[in-house]
């Protein structure tokens, strides 16, 4: 189980800003640690995508989250409103810098 402030504390540590990769739509921007709790919030992060923390975006189209009960990373589309258009995108937040 990862929490939030573990989450944060690992992007910081990282030094995470952006994470792109392979795929020519993988490319996102790690949102201000200082505005994550607040952008969860506005996009209703716990209701649409519970169990999920959202760490940033793709310029609107998909969220990047990272799971609570495994810590994997996935990037969910905007538009879902559950889990199951969810796409794995890396073990964990540290497998996030091999991708870039």
């Amino acid at each position: 189980m990862i929490t939030v402030e573990r989450i944060k504390q690992e992007i910081k540590t990282q030094n995470l800003k952006s994470v792109s990769g392979i795929e020519s739509d993988l490319e996102f921007l790690l949102w201000d640690l200082s505005e994550m709790d607040e952008l969860n919030k506005g996009y209703e992060v716990e209701k649409f995508h519970g169990g999920h923390y959202a760490i940033g975006s793709n310029g609107g189209l998909e969220i990047l989250t990272v799971e609570f009960n495994t810590g994997i990373v996935y990037r969910i589309p905007f538009i879902s409103t559950d889990n199951s258009e969810k796409i794995k995108v890396s073990d964990s937040i540290t497998e996030l810098i091999k991708l870039n």
